[in-house]
């Protein structure tokens, strides 16, 4: 039955999504204050990377205190490869179509996860927006996807990538964002996990510089973190996927390997000129296979098998650098406009598996996010229930989406 109504409403969605889209490489310079982590080498092994990882999860142990050898002002340009959406003929656009969403991925993702193709996009969350009257910008943060790869140690951390989302703001609210045309009345910035992490401190760093902000897949308890970092059983990224994120060469090898040992009645050869390897070096981590894809972002029996091998498919890296600086997250916030924050009911990394667990504290573990921002207005934490870390991969994501519209019409946005 739950399969029936989802094929019926994709079917529904193809109607009524009409959208216009480009894709956008924005050029940003950028400047950030960044920590040289030099008392530790870049994994280089196989178990080079689990190493990192057991000394990163280690109860009581503090990796980046201990690897951190100083600070340095990283600077550079780089290009971010983006996503603009406005809503087609056919919708319900009315003043909301002035006010654009931000939309920052987490770890593990790239631009796509706001905008999954899975099923006919019956779980876009872009989608979603534009039929409530918004217009979207989705990027691939810096170091990941499309947009500008770097050094994975001491360049690609959170403070460059916020710099890089505030930069990125400050264009599209001047109307100086290449490709982006409009101006907006209002700009809200929307995340999720890493992403949400960003978001906040974007809007602690500089309280002003949005005018709503929505945090998904989050909360502020950082305690089960390491349950994210040991499930994910990383491995090199362009080991894992070898075709899809390490070289050119590889594909070649392959072939000659293939073609040498008279292998080519069981493996096709490579059509190298369909393939656009993104070249990722070592100290780029990725999650190792679909089961720990279900681990860590999907709540059994809520998802279709389908979309869990799609997004191991689509999946995107990590560096060290990130997971190094995941807790540069300031304490405090002093942003003053409307907040929501929505986390799925099993969250693994924010919540450890169950975020209503509070020992009756406070009404959920994401609530809790509230006492980092004092001065926010019309504050509150939705539980989105049946769904794990990656809510847009549930069965009932547009239900999350639509809380979030419904939220931000509320604040006036």
């Amino acid at each position: 039955m739950r399969q029936s109504i989802i094929a019926t409403g994709g079917l529904l969605a193809a109607i009524a999504h009409a959208k216009q889209c480009v894709n956008i490489t924005v050029p940003v310079t950028i400047s950030a204050r960044t920590g040289v982590f030099d008392n530790i080498n870049t994994p280089e092994t196989a178990l080079d990377v689990t190493t990192f990882i057991q000394q990163q999860t280690r109860q009581g142990a503090n990796l980046t205190e201990t690897a951190l050898s100083g600070y340095t002002t990283t600077s550079g340009t780089y290009n971010i490869s983006g996503k603009y959406c406005t809503p087609g003929t056919g919708t319900s656009c009315n003043s909301s179509s002035s006010i654009l969403q931000v939309l920052t991925h987490g770890i593990g993702f790239d631009k796509t996860y706001w905008d999954l193709s899975y099923n006919n996009f019956n779980y876009s969350y872009i989608n979603s927006a534009l039929d409530a009257g918004y217009s979207t910008f989705s990027y691939d943060r810096l170091g990941i996807g499309n947009s500008s790869h770097g050094e994975p140690k001491n360049e690609i951390q959170a403070p460059l990538e916020i710099e890089a989302l505030a930069t990125l703001t400050r264009m599209l609210r001047s109307g100086s964002l290449p490709g982006v045309s409009a101006n907006f009345s209002k700009i809200v910035h929307v995340g999720h996990s890493f992403g949400s992490s960003q978001t906040f401190a974007l809007t602690a760093k500089y309280p002003n510089i949005s005018d709503g902000i929505v945090l998904t897949g989050f909360s502020t308890n950082g305690s089960f973190v390491p349950y994210f970092g040991a499930g994910a059983d990383f491995q090199q990224a362009n080991l894992n996927q070898p075709l899809r994120f390490g070289s050119m060469a590889n594909a070649m090898a392959l072939n000659t390997f293939t073609q040498n040992y008279a292998l080519t009645d069981l493996l096709t050869p490579i059509d190298v000129t369909t393939i656009k390897p993104l070249n990722y070096p070592n100290g780029y981590l990725a999650n190792s296979n679909v089961n720990s894809q279900q681990y860590l972002f999907l709540l059994p029996p809520y998802f279709d098998n389908g979309i869990l091998y799609a997004g191991e498919q689509a999946k995107q890296p990590v560096t060290i650098g990130e997971l190094l600086t995941l807790g540069s997250v300031p304490k405090m916030n002093t942003f003053s406009g409307p907040v929501l924050v929505v986390t799925g009911s099993n969250d693994l990394p924010y919540c450890g598996g169950d975020c209503l667990n509070t020992g009756g504290s406070m009404a959920s573990i994401p609530a809790g996010v509230k006492m980092g921002l004092p001065q926010a207005k019309n504050f509150e934490a939705y539980i989105q229930p049946n769904s794990g870390h990656g809510i847009n991969f549930h069965y009932n994501s547009t239900g999350a989406y639509q809380v979030i519209q419904n939220y931000l019409k509320a604040n006036g946005l």
